[in-house]
């Protein structure tokens, strides 16, 4: 089935929720879901740029001001969307996304292919 996340309502629409390794598949950084109005995006909390994790602040992924992803260590932002580094250091390049799904309102983190 997977692993449940949070409840999408449990984040505010604009912002984001960390959680921690799961499965093997992330190398120990963790991960977050961004949520957007009724839809939610996840990638690894780990920027293409220096490998290092996004939130400086645990849990803080969000520039406010522009409503995209910030990497607190160097600045670069990404689209909520696709993950797609549109400023600084790390231009063209995308954070990693993982498989998520909304159930009756819970996310969830698809479980890897067998």
């Amino acid at each position: 089935m997977g692993r449940i996340l949070c409840q999408l309502a449990d984040i505010v629409d604009g912002d984001a929720r960390a959680f921690d390794s799961v499965d093997g598949r992330l190398n120990g950084t963790g991960g977050f879901v961004v949520r957007r109005g009724t839809q939610a995006y996840c990638y690894v909390n780990d920027c293409p740029h220096l490998h290092i994790t996004l939130d400086f602040v645990p849990g803080r992924f969000m520039n406010k001001d522009a409503g995209l992803i910030q990497c607190a260590n160097h600045g670069a932002r990404f689209e909520i969307e696709t993950g797609e580094c549109v400023w600084g250091p790390c231009r063209g390049d995308a954070l990693t996304s993982l498989p998520i799904r909304i159930v009756n309102g819970t996310v969830v983190l698809e479980a890897p292919p067998q």
